[in-house]
């Protein structure tokens, strides 16, 4: 009380005027809720956890993954922004601010700057890359790592873009994903999707009744590969040669260019040397050192040498096998009515001159690449259609094996351990590619997903073919008339400029033939103004575009980095493209952090 009798008012101190004004203002009531350690705690393990979840999610799936469902997912992006507004409301609740606040303000909002940059760059920025040649245009479009799918709508003939991942999606046959069709009342229903489609051959009824196609599988177990091949053939052909193939499928097929495969009307032939027919009789003397056990069931060799070996006949049919000088296919078993003729074998007995495994005088290195040679038996040729054709195997233009192969039966071909099966053979019918799921043995392969078109208007609705729409091409889905074409890829992102290769070298290490450096020499050109410049790409050297101190600063600009080459070809290389609007924010934020924390453990402010 004062001398007169009046009350004295003392001034509230810090805690007590933060509570008062709590108490008589809505506002900062609000903000002193958005501000709490509570809130704060909450929104930092949940991030935590999230974080931690899409760690877990690329390691076992794939980034793409964890980016969609996590770090990109609206949700994600809508917690950062309430764990920014926290943190703004958290600086406000020291209001009014001391010096001591300093390094605690600096912190707080150096994190949220940190946090807008993210958002901006993963919105606004992407990574992808673009592939130039010294001999090719140059490029306007980066291929990003977003899926899309490009719809021509059949009303307005207009082609509409929209981000679509099948992966991501997941449809199946019970949630299929439906789109409907811009300007139309048609919906595309996706029912199933693959990250592995091939383009596997398949038989068809062809137009011309003298077409012979065939279906082989090649197949590896040491490398756990399956190779589906088919090949066609328009009778009349030239017989070495062959003609244009029947369809779409070649009358060649390339053997990872280490052998070939060829499909001739006729076998050609290549001067086999001396190769003889003899029939072996169970229990016999050896013929050419070659004899039959008395069942039948046993084959015995004897080499020049003097060192024999036994084989089960049934194991060793149309096998190659070694005999000094010459080499032996056990052809045929031939088997008697009355049982007491013994059976017998049909050995081919083939001339073979060993050259060693370098090439010959003469041959070139495509010459000394083993082949198989396929045509019809006679009897296709005579009946049309047997399911049988002859084949014969060789190298350096000598034969070194033959005989018939069965449709269903395989034969191995003595490229390591491959073996060839003889799926189907026919007469008038041409091979055509159907895109499908392919095996975990079968190499290759794109993504993509089934669709078919609807009619909901229509009453019964109506329901179009159905088809695989793989990556990378475009794909009719018809319904009565109306003609759909869907594409699916990967997004080709227009830039403001044009880039070419002008030059590409790879330096060695001296005396080696590995790479020392990548030097690509690009040429940058503005659309707009026309102006060119140059940049240099080297080993963890990018070039950039605008370039300068204000771009470099602010993120507006585009960094490429060697990425890919390719060994066989230096006119060609794959660039890196990164463009960060974001990266300002980013190093701004880091910067006030460091700044921050250094403020407040070693700043100390003055009493």
């Amino acid at each position: 009380m004062s001398s007169d009798g009046t009350p004295i008012t003392r001034p509230l101190s810090r805690a007590g005027m933060i509570a008062e004004r709590q108490r008589r203002y809505p506002l900062w009531r609000l903000i002193h809720l958005l501000g709490s350690l509570k809130l704060a705690l909450l929104l930092l393990a949940t991030i935590a956890i999230a974080i931690g979840a899409a760690t877990f999610t690329e390691a076992h799936f794939d980034a793409a993954v964890a980016r969609a469902w996590i770090y990109k997912a609206p949700w994600f992006i809508a917690w950062l922004g309430v764990l920014c507004i926290n943190l703004f409301a958290v600086t406000l609740t020291r209001w009014p601010w001391q010096k001591k606040h300093t390094g605690f303000i600096i912190t707080h909002y150096g994190i949220i700057t940190l946090l807008i940059g993210a958002v901006i760059g993963s919105r606004l920025g992407f990574e992808g890359n673009v592939t130039l040649r010294t001999d090719g245009q140059p490029q306007r479009r980066i291929i990003t790592d977003i899926s899309t799918l490009q719809i021509e709508s059949p009303a307005d003939s207009y082609l509409y873009l929209l981000p679509f991942d099948a992966k991501l999606a997941h449809p199946t046959e019970k949630h299929p994903k439906r789109l409907s069709i811009p300007g139309t009342k048609l919906e595309m229903v996706i029912d199933d999707s693959s990250e592995h489609l091939i383009r596997h051959p398949r038989l068809q009824e062809g137009t011309s009744p003298n077409v012979k196609s065939l279906l082989l599988d090649c197949s590896s177990s040491n490398l756990n590969q399956e190779l589906p091949i088919g090949l066609g053939l328009k009778a009349g052909s030239d017989p070495v040669s062959g003609s244009p193939p029947a369809g779409d499928a070649p009358d060649r097929y390339d053997f990872f260019g280490l052998a070939s495969i060829t499909f001739h009307e006729e076998l050609p032939h290549h001067g086999e040397k001396g190769n003889e027919l003899l029939d072996v009789t169970a229990g016999s003397p050896p013929v050419q050192g070659v004899s039959l056990s008395r069942d039948g069931r046993l084959v015995t060799i004897r080499s020049d040498a003097d060192l024999s070996a036994t084989y089960d006949r049934s194991e060793i049919m149309n096998k190659v096998l070694a005999l000094g000088t010459h080499r032996i296919v056990v052809r045929e078993y031939l088997t008697n009515s009355t049982p007491v003729t013994p059976p017998s074998i049909r050995v081919e007995i083939q001339a073979h001159e060993d050259k060693g495994a370098g090439v010959g005088e003469g041959e070139t290195i495509a010459d000394s690449k083993p082949w198989l040679e396929l045509a019809p038996a006679a009897k296709t040729q005579e009946y049309g259609h047997s399911g049988e054709i002859a084949w014969q195997l060789g190298r350096s233009g000598e034969v070194t094996s033959s005989g018939i192969l069965k449709q269903g039966d395989s034969m191995p071909l003595g490229w390591a351990d491959w073996r060839l099966k003889l799926r189907e053979v026919a007469t008038g019918k041409s091979v055509t590619s159907v895109m499908e799921p392919g095996s975990s043995k079968e190499q290759g392969g794109v993504p993509g997903f089934h669709a078919y078109l609807i009619d909901p208007s229509a009453n019964p609705p109506l329901r179009g073919d159905s088809s695989w729409v793989a990556s990378g091409e475009v794909t009719p889905l018809l319904l009565g008339n109306d003609l759909v074409r869907v594409g699916y890829g990967l997004e080709l992102r227009p830039i403001p400029f044009s880039i070419s290769l002008k030059d590409f070298q790879v330096p060695r290490d001296e005396g080696t033939e590995t790479p020392s450096d990548f030097r690509a020499t690009v040429q940058f050109k503005n659309l707009a103004t026309g102006a060119e410049s140059t940049g240099l790409i080297r080993m963890n050297h990018p070039a950039s575009y605008p370039g300068g101190l204000i771009a470099n600063m602010t993120g507006i600009n585009y960094k490429f980095s060697q990425a890919e080459w390719n060994p066989r070809d230096l006119k060609e290389t794959t660039l890196q493209v990164l463009y960060d609007p974001g990266w300002f924010f980013k190093w701004t934020g880091s910067l006030a952090i460091c700044l921050g924390i250094a403020t407040m453990f070693y700043i100390k402010p003055r009493s």
